[in-house]
């Protein structure tokens, strides 16, 4: 639980407006793409999957070598069939200072139906810690989510620790997009892609709040399933 000097929440490149109406930007790293509202091209319901789904079948699982040690794997949660993450936000506590923090807490993905115009967004999650605030959503500029890395801070010893602050993901389309996070710690090598489809399922690692006496890290790593 020791003190760390420096600004803890990065800003975020993508924003909600409103329930129904998004806004799109590419990362930096692609300045040919530029803020647009896509209200157009989904419909207006989001609804949270919350498990519905589980059963869907997925050719395989995609993750990452640096993930935090502490906590267990959850549960998995996947989009509809034909439906895949085009989107996502995420779980953020901002920092504290002398206190204890847990930096990322949750990851949403938003996933909407291939071809269609009008798609209705379900939304995936897995557990998520009870910390923090959900961010806007961070959108592929086209495409969807096949890749990702995330971003860890190595255990600190007798400090305080928050394991996993942040994460990117790279889209079918290329382009790589990154939102809100913590400022702590590094980002570890890609996870491997998607060679079909898209990400369609999530499932996170978790270590449960304990009490105020003891050090929490909330989410310390994630995995993703890939769908045809």
């Amino acid at each position: 639980m020791g003190y760390k000097g420096q600004s803890a929440v990065t800003s975020a490149m993508a924003h909600t407006t409103s329930s129904s109406c998004y806004k799109m930007q590419a990362s930096p790293i692609l300045l040919l793409v530029g803020l647009a509202y896509v209200c157009p091209v989904f419909g207006e319901r989001e609804i949270r999957a919350n498990g519905t789904f589980s059963d869907r079948k997925y050719y395989s699982s995609i993750n990452v070598t640096n993930g935090g040690p502490w906590g267990t794997w959850t549960w998995t949660d996947m989009c509809p069939e034909h439906f895949y993450a085009t989107g996502y936000s995420v779980k953020v506590e901002e920092y504290r200072g002398a206190s204890d923090d847990t930096a990322l807490n949750g990851i949403r993905l938003f996933c909407i139906q291939i071809n269609s115009t009008n798609s209705a967004v379900y939304t995936v999650e897995s557990d998520s810690g009870k910390f923090g605030q959900w961010s806007g959503i961070t959108w592929c500029p086209t495409g969807f989510l096949t890749s990702f890395q995330l971003k860890v801070e190595e255990p600190q010893g007798i400090l305080d620790d928050t394991a996993a602050n942040s994460i990117k993901f790279r889209c079918s389309s290329g382009a790589i997009i990154e939102g809100t996070g913590g400022s702590f710690g590094d980002y570890g090598g890609w996870s491997n892609s998607c060679t079909r489809g898209g990400i369609c399922g999530i499932e996170t690692k978790q270590e449960p709040y304990h009490n105020i006496f003891i050090d929490d890290t909330a989410l310390n790593d994630v995995r993703f399933f890939c769908c045809d």
